[in-house]
């Protein structure tokens, strides 16, 4: 679901997951509220609904595969914060490594907020993992529950929305004079045949 966006003599490529931020607020409390069994379908306003459609289309596109170009470019900017980044060459071969490892670790999940959550670990055991270049298990170790997030919010918000979709049970009708006759007449030959056991 790639744009192309055509300028002049440029082709700019608009990433998928460029729209995509976390649902946060009111489409937040949603799919809590659902995971938890507090969801109402009264609650599901339509504008809730449209919020939640268009949330959705972000997330979906985030959860797209990535290709290699989104993990090489990735790679490129990581390679300006460590301290042992290869070659670039070296580099662009080790991305078909990464992009192997990291199958299904979606494009939403190579953003720069992931890029800097690596750079920003915590020394383990003296070593500084966030200065590194990554191994390419730890590299997927890192992204894993970006991508299970993103994975989770796609689920919760279909959830919501087959919610909003399933039919309507129609109203009861109130009874009107003679059903409320013949219910008393059958609770009164109930009453009476119990009596005559008894």
């Amino acid at each position: 679901m790639t744009q192309i966006i055509h300028r002049t003599s440029a082709v700019v490529t608009k990433r998928p997951d460029a729209e995509y931020a976390p649902a946060s607020g009111d489409i937040r409390a949603l799919i809590e509220a659902k995971r938890e069994g507090y969801l109402w379908r009264n609650d599901l306003t339509p504008g809730r609904i449209a919020a939640v459609r268009q949330q959705l289309a972000a997330a979906e596109a985030a959860a797209m595969p990535c290709p290699l170009l989104g993990v090489k470019t990735w790679l490129g900017h990581l390679a300006q914060f460590v301290t042992n980044a290869p070659a670039p060459e070296a580099r662009s071969a080790q991305a078909a490594i990464f992009a192997e490892v990291c199958s299904d670790i979606p494009v939403g999940a190579w953003t720069p907020e992931t890029r800097i959550a690596w750079i920003r670990q915590p020394d383990r055991n003296g070593y500084p993992v966030g200065s590194r270049w990554p191994a390419p298990g730890e590299l997927y170790t890192h992204l894993l529950p970006f991508a299970e997030a993103i994975r989770a919010e796609v689920a919760g918000l279909r959830e919501i929305l087959a919610m909003a979709e399933t039919p309507r049970e129609p109203e009861r009708k109130r009874p009107d004079r003679a059903e409320l006759a013949r219910a008393g007449a059958l609770a009164d030959a109930v009453i009476r045949e119990l009596r005559a056991v008894e």
